[in-house]
């Protein structure tokens, strides 16, 4: 019995051991995929970072808001492929940022872009995307 108890805690120990190497904990496993390159067009570029993306619910990623410009009403995407085709004008999903703050944003991708681009309106103040 003792054997038994030890072989099963052995390899639930090295199973475990053997998992956390492939996966930092709290990082979604994406070996193998590649995380598409941005492009933020116009004023965008004057006042969003986008940083540390993961895959969690499409691509979510930092973003930081710097306050140089006001912040843009609405904020659509458009996925590129490899190819340059475009896929469909996507809301982006991310907070009411106050200048030098730091939230999340939202990309719902359709696929796997090689490119998202950024656009922006400015058309009053900010919108919330829900």
């Amino acid at each position: 019995m003792r054997l038994t108890c030890f072989a099963a805690l052995f390899f639930l120990c090295f199973g475990a051991a053997s998992a956390s190497g492939q996966q930092e904990q709290g990082k979604p496993y994406t070996e193998g995929l590649q995380v598409s390159r941005f492009e933020l067009n116009g004023k965008l570029a004057k006042i969003f970072d986008i940083k540390d993306c993961e895959y969690i619910s499409g691509i979510t990623c930092r973003i930081h808001y710097n306050g140089v410009l006001p912040l843009p009403s609405r904020v659509f995407f458009i996925e590129l492929d490899e190819n340059g085709h475009p896929g469909p004008r996507v809301r982006l999903i991310y907070p009411e940022l106050k200048p030098g703050e730091t939230g999340r944003a939202t990309f719902r991708i359709h696929s796997h872009p090689a490119t998202i681009v950024l656009q922006g309106e400015w058309k009053g103040p900010w919108q919330n995307p829900y």
